[in-house]
């Protein structure tokens, strides 16, 4: 058996060095390549396409909103094409990629690039092994990455020059038309079309020269006053402006070489000043809070070429709004002592200037009344945007109050409106009234409450519900004594108010509340019908026996009872005592009610029971004032007869004028439908003139700045010649100043114009 002995395969590239070398000349030929055709083509790219889109637009006029599009295209393509060939450069193929490239353009290398990239690692060390080494090394050293990435930037080159070509001889043989197609192009929005129009009559030769420019489309500017702290406003078109007075409005537009002049005049006013910037015309004029627009004609010779109107709208700024927060009800204190916090905020359009309290103090009446008046400063301000707030403490003990003192407090705001201002308002008026002694039961706050009560006066509910809401409020931090000590005090006090509930119960039913209506109740507080004697009242019948006070209350809790079956079915046999006084019974049950819960040491249970007692009790005050206990009678007033039957002694009566009628609509309406029928049979600069002198016609006589605005546009459209344009403008600036005119205008007779018999059919008003 014989073994055969191999020699290892050998470890060294011989020809890794000399493959990468060749590839890597042919990747930066490639680079330089790439990026250098782009550098051509992007320019060529931008030129020709730039080029062309002037030549289209000079042949057809595009409209701004399309040129503000399309002069994007340009730099886009070009851009594009070098930002592509930059990623290229950065983002190579891959070194097979260049092997393959690098045989196809080198037809020397016999395909031994491309072997010796794939064998580079693998190459046996035989005969024919060291062979193709040997061959391989002699062909890459050979080779070179000449020719292998031609540029090829003819075309782009040839392209490049001719656009250049294209756009020199067109800026030297029209150069205020290159200018003005740069402009065109860098600003489509401030472009003038009348001024393109010029271009093409002298340029191309197919076209005719423009007619006598018309006036274009109006740029304003708005700066409102500095007090606003608005920003700048722009606009365009033959819409209305709206601004604040004071506010300076900027009107601007072209001034083409054939006018002479323009005028301009505030409808209802003075003329105003326009003075000529470059191509421009332009018109600065301070809005007054009257205005109503502005007229503008153009003038060439003797003669006005065009006129326009621009409604104006003042906008109205309000005065601030003003909310006094703090007291949120006019209060009734028992004695004039403690702070009174006062809270109030106001809100502006444009920011509040400046807010405080005002002050007025009433005393005594008749010849004793005095009154006091003044302000007080907010001692805290605080400002967030157009709204400011502000507190103020009030030391009641300083004000020099007494009993039966009214002070009345409002919170006053201004504006910083320095042009037709400075707007006031004013907020709610609180009333801080001082009770007399007996007036405690109409006491509603604690503020002025003394620490400790005199126990000969009886306690209003409403004074209870306010100590018992206090103990409420303490009670975490009192004892248990103490908290029994005061909740029995005040349970005095309600028991106090309870039993004289219970002798207003006992009075009536002794009294003989129960009789009929022609009882006397003179001698009572509440009033009622006078002049019955007692004979009268009592008649013939039998004195009723006098209750005492225990049977009385007796009675009330017995008709309270338990809502039992019997109860109710019996209830038509009750006395008529408990049914007179079935609602002072159920007052005199809610505080007893109220009073075992505070002996009970239970204050906030006790709240319900008082607060629905004082429900009750406000409930019969309005009741006693509403409707009357006597017999009133009033006869009833024919007012259409009894009108102008007063007394006219001493009285001169001096005849009333008319005064201005108000303009009517009806002769600007029957002009309107005049000169909407004739459209298209006139001259345009004709009928432009007299569609534009109907909108400051419709501005004089205060009607809706929209249709004046709609009947301005309609102007510059039938100067254009669009007359079908003009005439639905117009139908429009009608419907909105008809429902103003009342039955308006009678229609024109004649309309054998198709076009005019369509306006009136979609006026609804013949055709």
């Amino acid at each position: 058996m014989s073994t055969l002995a191999h020699a290892p395969p050998s470890t060294s590239r011989p020809l890794r060095a000399p493959a990468d070398r060749l590839i890597d000349g042919v990747r930066s030929a490639w680079r330089r390549s790439v990026l250098l055709r782009a550098l051509v083509i992007g320019p060529a790219l931008f030129a020709s396409v730039a080029v062309a889109l002037v030549l289209v637009d000079l042949l057809i006029p595009m409209r701004a909103v399309l040129r503000e599009t399309l002069r994007w295209l340009p730099p886009l393509l070009g851009l594009g094409v070098v930002g592509y060939a930059i990623y290229r450069v950065l983002n190579p193929p891959t070194p097979r990629t260049f092997a393959l490239l690098a045989e196809e353009r080198i037809p020397a290398l016999d395909n031994r690039l491309l072997t010796a990239f794939d064998m580079a690692e693998t190459v046996p060390d035989g005969i024919v092994g060291r062979a193709f080494v040997a061959d391989a090394e002699r062909r890459l050293q050979a080779a070179g990455p000449r020719g292998v990435a031609p540029l090829n930037v003819r075309v782009p080159v040839i392209v490049l020059a001719a656009s250049l070509a294209v756009a020199a001889l067109f800026a030297l043989s029209f150069p205020g038309a290159a200018r003005e197609a740069l402009g065109r192009w860098m600003h489509p929005a401030d472009a003038y079309a009348s001024k393109w129009r010029e271009v093409r009559g002298t340029t191309l030769p197919n076209v005719p020269p423009a007619p006598m420019p018309m006036f274009d489309e109006f740029r304003w500017r708005v700066q409102p006053p500095a007090y606003a702290g608005l920003p700048v406003q722009e606009g365009r078109g033959d819409e209305p402006v709206s601004a604040l007075p004071g506010s300076r409005v900027r009107l601007r537009s072209r001034f083409p070489d054939r006018w002479d002049a323009v005028r301009a005049a505030a409808i209802g006013g003075a003329p105003v000043a326009v003075r000529r910037e470059g191509e421009e015309w332009v018109v600065d004029y301070t809005m007054p809070a009257d205005a109503k627009g502005l007229t503008l004609e153009a003038v060439a010779g003797d003669e006005t070429v065009d006129r326009r109107v621009v409604p104006l709208i003042p906008l109205a700024d309000q005065a601030p709004d003003v909310q006094l927060t703090t007291p949120d009800a006019d209060l009734v204190l028992a004695q004039p002592s403690g702070r009174l916090t006062v809270r109030a905020g106001a809100g502006d359009d444009y920011g509040v200037g400046a807010l405080w309290l005002h002050w007025t103090r009433s005393r005594g009446s008749g010849e004793s009344y005095e009154f006091t008046e003044g302000d007080w400063q907010f001692t805290r301000v605080a400002r967030n945007g157009k709204t400011a707030s502000g507190e103020f403490s009030i030391d009641l003990a300083t004000m020099g109050l007494q009993a039966g003192d009214v002070m009345h407090i409002r919170a006053t705001a201004r504006d910083r409106n320095d042009v037709t201002g400075p707007g006031e308002s004013v907020s709610r008026t609180r009333i801080v009234r001082i009770a007399r002694p007996d007036e405690f039961d109409q006491v509603n706050t604690e503020l002025g409450l003394p620490s400790e009560l005199p126990k000969d006066p009886v306690l209003s509910q409403r004074m209870i519900i306010l100590m018992t809401e206090r103990l409420v409020r303490d009670a975490p931090r009192l004892a248990r004594a103490e908290l029994q000590s005061r909740s029995n005090d005040i349970a005095a006090e309600q028991g106090r108010l309870r039993e004289v509930v219970g002798e207003q119960i006992y009075v009536r039913g002794s009294s003989g509340a129960v009789q009929g209506q022609d009882v006397d109740f003179g001698y009572l507080e509440s009033g009622g019908g006078a002049g019955h004697t007692e004979g009268a009242a009592h008649g013939s019948e039998p004195a009723a026996p006098e209750r005492t006070p225990e049977a009385t209350l007796e009675a009330a809790s017995e008709a309270t009872g338990q809502g039992t079956i019997d109860e109710v079915s019996h209830k038509h046999d009750e006395g008529d005592l408990l049914d007179v006084n079935r609602d002072l019974l159920t007052l005199h049950n809610l505080m007893w009610s109220a009073e075992g819960q505070l002996k009970l040491i239970r204050p906030d249970s006790s709240l319900p029971h008082q607060y629905e007692a004082l429900r009750m009790i406000q409930a019969m005050q309005r009741a006693e004032r509403v409707f009357p206990r006597g017999n009133v009678a009033v006869d009833p007033i024919n007012v259409a007869e009894a009108r102008g039957q007063g007394k006219m002694d001493d009285v001169g009566p001096v005849a009333r004028s008319r005064g201005t009628a108000l303009a009517s609509m009806g002769p600007l309406l029957a002009e309107l439908d005049r000169v909407a029928a004739g459209l298209g049979r006139r001259a345009p600069r004709q009928s432009a003139l007299e569609v534009s002198s109907l909108a400051a016609r419709a501005l004089e006589a205060g009607a809706d700045r929209q249709a004046a605005a709609l009947i301005s546009q309609a102007s510059g459209e039938a100067g254009a010649g669009r007359a079908d344009r003009a005439r639905d403008l117009l139908r429009r600036a009608r419907g909105r100043l008809a429902p103003s005119a009342g039955a308006g205008a009678r229609p024109l007779p004649s309309t054998a114009d198709p076009a005019a018999a369509e306006y009136f059919r979609r006026i609804g008003r013949g055709g």
